[in-house]
């Protein structure tokens, strides 16, 4: 595809760099941003109504993750060093934004503007990517056909067939590492792992928002404090799970795996599968964490029980999935955990306060045990 292309825009790309020199760049730092404002949205979706919002935004949600992520892919093969890439990842960030502009009218008739954004993104990843492989170009007509089909879902009459196309759109994308072959990638595991890191700290900081949403208007009391305290030691447990060891330990599986396909089906599996329910995880917290703050002492209605445990819970079963996938050490531990979590739900009708107090003593008795067996079986992996 690239021989076709003029000189100007092919630009003759670098070596490939050692995987020590290629670091995140700010502009990716920059671009991660707009991530912020669509989780933002996302939050609000579902904590305005946890039952069809979550259902909403799991569908835009499955979507978009894979064309995000997608772009983490790009600038790992694709760094963004020379003017005319720095200035379609602009673009690509414009389009981005429409898309968060949008999404609260993700399932609003004639809200076509949506497909539109993710239109532009997708062409401009297709754009970015034919500098250097032909072998992808399956997954960017796949990528568009899904943009299409977004865009059809903004043009039907209100009802399933609007939920049927998102959900399409999400399948079509997804499907394409099934029949695709993940050939031609090299991909750098230091990047790729950092890249993906970095978005899910960006979440995170989303349930930090939703504090100080949660917080507005509100008297500075027992019922706002305790409620912010907590909600913000559970945003430190699930960073904590996370970043200590399960990502250095995949940087450090991915490095060992030298076979290029079987390292793209790892960052597949662990970094881009697992990590649906780890930041949808993160969304639905946040939606808890904002009908609870301000209401520490009061009980919660079932929802938004279900959604700070839920949310919890769906976070480590994602870590659970990035275990098994690398493969890393004892990925049963997270779906326990998970469970356990569950399992405290209930306390949330009887005191708001209770319930967030008990998960936190879940998770930290369970961080505590873990880091007690990882510093007995692999001391230098977990200094």
């Amino acid at each position: 595809m690239t021989r076709i292309l003029p000189s100007w825009f092919v630009e003759r790309v670098n070596p490939v760099p050692d995987e020590d020199d290629l670091r995140v760049s700010t502009l990716e730092l920059f671009f991660d941003l707009i991530f912020v404002f669509i989780i933002a949205q996302f939050t609000a979706i579902i904590a305005h109504d946890p039952l069809l919002g979550l259902l909403q935004a799991t569908l835009m949600f499955g979507f978009l993750w894979w064309m995000y992520a997608g772009y983490s892919w790009l600038t790992n093969v694709i760094p963004p060093v020379r003017p005319f890439r720095r200035i379609l990842m602009l673009c690509a960030m414009a389009g981005w934004l429409l898309v968060g502009l949008t999404v609260p009218a993700g399932f609003e008739e004639g809200s076509v503007w949506l497909g539109v954004g993710m239109l532009v993104v997708a062409v401009i990843h297709g754009v970015l990517y034919s500098q250097s492989t032909n072998k992808v170009g399956s997954v960017v007509l796949c990528n568009i056909l899904a943009a299409f089909a977004v865009i059809a879902s903004q043009l039907v009459d209100d009802g399933p067939w609007r939920y049927a196309l998102w959900a399409l759109s999400a399948a079509i994308v997804w499907s394409v590492p099934i029949w695709h072959g993940q050939r031609g990638l090299n991909l750098h595991p230091a990047h790729i792992t950092e890249r993906h890191g970095l978005v899910v700290l960006i979440v995170l900081g989303e349930s930090v928002v939703a504090i100080g949403v949660g917080s507005r208007g509100l008297p500075i009391d027992a019922d706002l404090l305790i409620a912010a305290i907590l909600g913000l030691v559970i945003c430190s447990c699930l960073w904590w799970s996370l970043f200590v060891r399960d990502m250095p330990g995949t940087e450090h599986v991915l490095k060992a795996t030298t076979d290029p396909v079987r390292r793209v089906r790892k960052v597949l599996a662990g970094l881009s599968y697992a990590f649906v329910p780890v930041l949808m995880g993160i969304l639905v917290l946040a939606a808890g964490i904002e009908h609870a703050v301000g209401h520490a002492t009061e009980p919660l209605d079932l929802a938004s029980t279900l959604l700070l445990s839920g949310g919890v819970a769906m976070f480590m079963l994602g870590t659970a999935g990035l275990r098994l996938s690398m493969p890393l050490p004892r990925p049963w531990e997270r779906i326990v955990l998970a469970v356990a979590v569950l399992a405290v739900a209930p306390l949330g009708l009887l005191n708001t306060a209770l319930q967030l107090g008990a998960i936190v003593i879940v998770l930290v008795a369970a961080l505590a045990i873990e880091g007690r067996r990882a510093t007995a079986s692999t001391p230098a992996l977990s200094e």
